[in-house]
């Protein structure tokens, strides 16, 4: 019960001093805010790595003015194909309508309505058989082949690069929570140092009728482990702003990344890890002045 006591005491004590802590708040928040857009990168890179892996994704655009009936069953027909895993059609309007989203409120692009120069456009993603090597270019010459299509395109290059990207995140992810983990800890530390500048005769009268250092440092961990914890929590709220404003900018043709945020439990991790790492930072920073 006295160790709850004093470290319910600390929180009033960072409280009752606003600008050490709205400092040292913003200080863990934009640290973890950078390494948070680090993880988003490196977390969605393995999703479509292993989403994508053997996949290879075809762009399938009609010539325009194409016979809508035509069209239709031509796609129903693609649909149809060996290997197909996932697909998504487009109209003329639809295609229109993305474009005007990709673009943004400030292009018009309403005097195209009533002469649309788009094509029906339909994306075919196909999981290539192990053993049959050659299946990418027989695939994109069947759809060639195909009467009114004008053009069609696949890179499969691109699955090769998500997973080189995944690699070089996993590699640099230790370095960086090493250095993420340094930034918090001087960030919290110059805080508590703060702290301790400010009420050395209340500590020092506290020494004089008998305080246990025990006594003078749980506050100052307390402290220091509730700014960790309120600038992890800070730092998440502005990391899912972020992804939610660039998941309608990134899934539009030909990007159609789905941006998804960070797993709970990696949420949960991370406010934990703040925390603890602050509170370690605000013990090394109270030993060191006493010392």
């Amino acid at each position: 019960m006295t160790a709850w006591r004093l470290v319910v005491s600390g929180a009033r004590d960072a409280l009752r001093r606003p600008g050490a802590l709205v400092a040292a708040v913003l200080g863990v928040a934009a640290t973890l805010y950078l390494g948070g857009l680090f993880a988003l990168a490196g977390v969605n890179l393995e999703t479509a790595a292993a989403r994508n892996q053997g996949r290879v994704r075809f762009q399938v655009y009609w010539k325009p003015g194409a016979d809508p009936r035509l069209v239709a069953r031509q796609m129903d027909w693609m649909r149809a194909l060996p290997g197909l895993v996932d697909t998504r059609a487009f109209n003329p309007d639809q295609a229109l309508a993305v474009m005007a989203q990709d673009l943004g409120p400030e292009v018009d692009l309403s005097p195209l309505s009533g002469r649309n120069p788009l094509p029906y456009t339909m994306l075919l993603t196909f999981r290539p058989p192990v053993a049959e090597e050659g299946f990418a270019r027989d695939v994109h010459d069947r759809l060639k082949a195909v009467e009114g299509v004008a053009e069609v395109r696949f890179d499969p290059r691109e699955l090769d690069a998500a997973t080189a990207l995944g690699l070089v995140a996993r590699r640099a992810a230790l370095p960086l929570a090493g250095v993420l983990t340094l930034l918090l800890g001087l960030t919290v530390g110059a805080m508590v140092r703060l702290i301790l500048l400010r009420r050395r005769d209340e500590l020092a009268i506290l020494r004089l009728v008998g305080a246990s250092e025990g006594y003078i440092r749980w506050p100052l961990v307390a402290g220091a482990g509730l700014a960790g914890a309120a600038g992890a929590v800070l730092a998440l709220g502005l990391l899912k702003l972020t992804q939610l404003a660039l998941l309608a900018a990134l899934d539009v043709p030909p990007l159609f990344l789905r941006l998804s945020f960070l797993p709970p439990w990696l949420c949960l991790a991370v406010v934990a890890a703040a925390m603890a790492i602050a509170a370690l930072a605000g013990l090394a920073a109270a030993m060191e002045s006493r010392a």
